[in-house]
């Protein structure tokens, strides 16, 4: 048996896949801040349900894949461990210089500078140095060093980052660094570059070493202890975290590497949507997963995820091979407030799982996306998680009409101005996701999960031109479900600097070089897969390179199509669809292809691919069958350009059939989640409960 646990913001969701390949699935409260508590709550949900104690279920249990925002909230809420920076004599303010970035969400024409996560006073600046080619320039000072480390462990501090110059082409100094450390303190935690994220770029390797640092310990705190409950519970399986990247790890490697994990979650949701694509011969998708605190859109472009080597998390750089993903603070615990300008603002600060909405009962009192939905009408108060959870309905309308007297409006109008503000907010993160990136989002479908996404997805595709809309069977713990049809994956990757010339030529001794690296990175990540304990049904090696014109420092990363040693048609193939990718991101005719090319990053991601849930099999369906009927009809907006309620349609989801579209407005009511099918739109389902809502203007 395989159980997938995805601990959210407001949520903690649970799928279990038995020997027979079925999935079923539950949601409990997260619980903040000791979340293992939450996971333990699933296991004894999961457990009562099907009869057993958790002891009996976890000791049938192979397999614990589990997706966590520990690490991310680490970061957000500055909660992480005291942090010494080691790093090159003379380049002690490197950290704190920073790059300035735009802020795309808030304000696209300010830029903003980063608090750093180090104070310039933890910093360390050590004699040591290396050129650009790896010789030892200046050898390492390790008395001296020994005895700033020294001082700064009776300060307290014990978690490292060592980051020196140019270590990436020869690690020696920080392997040494490490093993220093280690003598003096083997419980500290050591981050380095080389580890961490062996590229070019002083800064982003630095900052990415850092949050490695920063937030790995609280890490390792929790999943020691989230591992010793499991044994105590009876569990004598493999623990595997989700990574950034889109693949699973083993729990050692993935918590030394913790800044991996910093889109964990969201990662999961993404990798679900592009087996659900492969499912249903769909290769152009955009993830679109709205849960309690936030949405987190991604890109599935020709049925493969769109990746990148540099992401950002509340502006710190993370230079580390991982799935493109865009977040944004809108979700059902969304709070709905007034700006010092009067106007109605939604987000990004959330209500999160305590107290949260003020309908949910716990204590809150302040308006949020979910009390909207519930005055406007869709969300049943009786019939939440399945009537495993009621909804305070006067405490829900308490809110909204206090907000509402405080704009000077009626209540229904406010709540339609929160749905409103935060379908603006997510198609937001799809353009900036799409049209940003020179991609039109009308030649997408959008597949929607996440607790809160099925009242919101149609309205917010209506807004982009996107025309289908796919909501799956599982929906409400997509993320969790798409643990179970995770690969594992490693990945290893070297910055370098050989020049192509137009069409991607290159001199035989270069092309040697090259074929050097990739041959050093595939038995890398070669020795990683064979180590795994799961049983991998076969091994795929993706190698990339990061491109560049010549001269320039704006680059892409192109997959390499070679399965064998690198050859000139392999570069050639690569140059070329960089060539596009350039002139669909920055216009016709800016492409400069006869600059040549500087090849500035080599990566291989070695993928160990495992069985894949049968979706018939998981969900279930009678074949075809006549149209549905309602179990009755809701006041209830029916759709984003309402001004008032009427009379809509109530569907369960178990009624539906395939056959026969289903006309909007209508609500469909899963046991987890409630869909919006709104006017001028129409609804049918598939044989895995899969929802398709097809969209008109």
């Amino acid at each position: 048996m395989r159980l997938g646990i995805d601990i959210g913001g407001t949520f903690t969701d649970v799928v279990l896949q038995d020997d027979e390949g079925l999935l079923r699935s539950w949601k409990t409260p997260s619980t903040p801040p000791d979340f293992q508590r939450g996971v333990f709550d699933g296991i004894e949900l999961a457990a009562r349900a099907l009869g057993l104690s958790p002891g009996d279920l976890l000791g049938r249990v192979d397999e614990f894949l589990h997706a966590t925002t520990v690490t991310t909230n680490v970061v957000l809420t500055r909660a992480g461990s005291r942090v010494a920076l080691l790093t090159t004599r003379g380049f002690g303010d490197l950290y704190q210089l920073a790059r300035m970035y735009r802020n795309q969400e808030r304000d696209p024409a300010k830029v903003t500078h980063p608090t750093p996560l180090v104070p310039r006073g933890d910093v360390i600046e050590v004699l040591e140095r290396v050129d650009y080619q790896g010789r030892v320039v200046v050898p390492l000072d390790e008395e001296a060093m020994r005895r700033a480390v020294a001082a700064a462990l009776a300060e307290g501090i014990d978690s490292f980052a060592v980051c020196f110059l140019w270590s990436f082409r020869n690690p020696a100094h920080e392997e040494l660094a490490k093993r220093v450390i280690g003598e003096l303190a083997p419980e500290a935690f050591v981050a380095t570059s080389v580890e961490a994220a062996p590229v070019i770029g002083e800064y982003e390797r630095m900052s990415t070493t850092v949050i490695t640092a920063f937030a790995g310990p609280e890490l390792r705190r929790y999943s020691d202890k989230l591992l010793q409950g499991l044994r105590e519970r009876g569990f004598a399986g493999q623990l595997l975290l989700m990574k950034s990247d889109g693949g699973l790890g083993n729990i050692e490697g993935t918590v030394a590497s913790a800044g991996q994990t910093i889109y964990s979650g969201p990662v999961a949701g993404a990798m679900a949507s592009r087996a659900l694509g492969e499912e249903r011969a769909e290769r152009h998708l955009i993830t679109f997963d709205m849960g309690g605190t936030s949405t987190d859109v991604a890109l599935i472009e020709d049925g493969e995820m769109r990746i990148t080597s540099l992401q950002f998390l509340d502006r710190q750089a993370l230079a580390t091979t991982m799935v493109d993903v865009t977040t944004v603070g809108a979700g059902g615990g969304s709070l709905a407030t007034i700006g010092p300008d009067g106007s109605l603002r939604v987000g990004p600060e959330s209500a999160g799982a305590r107290p949260g909405p003020a309908c949910y009962g716990n204590g809150g009192t302040q308006p949020t996306v979910t009390d909207a939905n519930l005055v406007l009408g869709l969300l049943d108060p009786d019939y939440f998680l399945g009537g495993e959870m009621k909804l305070d309905r006067d405490a829900g309308e308490r809110a909204i009409t206090e907000l509402a007297g405080r704009l000077g409006l009626d209540p229904i109008t406010a709540a339609a101005g929160v749905f409103r503000i935060v379908n603006a907010t997510m198609a937001d993160a799809v353009r900036l996701r799409t049209v940003f990136a020179g991609l039109d989002p009308r030649e997408f479908s959008l597949v929607s999960f996440g607790g809160a996404g099925g009242l919101h997805c149609a309205a917010v595709a209506r807004e982009l031109g996107i025309r289908r809309v796919v909501v799956p069977g599982f929906a409400s713990v997509f993320s969790a479900s798409g643990l179970i049809s995770t690969d594992i994956s490693y990945s290893a990757n070297r910055s370098t600097r050989r020049r192509l010339g137009p069409g991607g030529t290159v001199e035989q001794n270069e092309l040697a070089e090259l074929r050097e690296l990739f041959a050093t990175l595939d038995s890398q990540v070669a020795s990683s897969l064979a180590l795994h304990e799961l049983g991998i049904e076969r091994t795929d090696l993706r190698r990339s390179v990061e491109v560049a014109y010549g001269g320039q420092i704006l680059n892409f990363e192109v997959e390499l199509q070679a399965d064998g040693p690198l050859d000139q048609h392999d570069l050639a193939l690569a140059v070329a669809d960089f060539d596009s990718r350039y002139a669909a991101t920055y216009g016709t005719g800016a492409a400069a292809p006869e600059a040549g090319y500087d090849v500035k990053t080599c990566r291989v991601i070695g993928i160990g691919r495992v069985p894949r849930p049968e979706a018939h099999g998981a969900f279930g369906g009678n074949g075809d069958g006549g149209a549905a009927t309602p179990i009755g009809t809701r006041a209830a907006l029916a759709d984003d350009r309402a001004t008032e309620l009427t009379e809509v349609p109530v569907y369960r989801a178990a009624d539906l059939r395939p056959g026969p579209a289903l006309s909007g407005p209508a609500l469909v009511e899963y046991a987890d989640s409630t869909i919006l099918v709104p006017s001028r739109a129409e609804a049918t389902i598939d044989l895995a409960r899969n929802l398709t809502i097809e969209v008109y203007s």
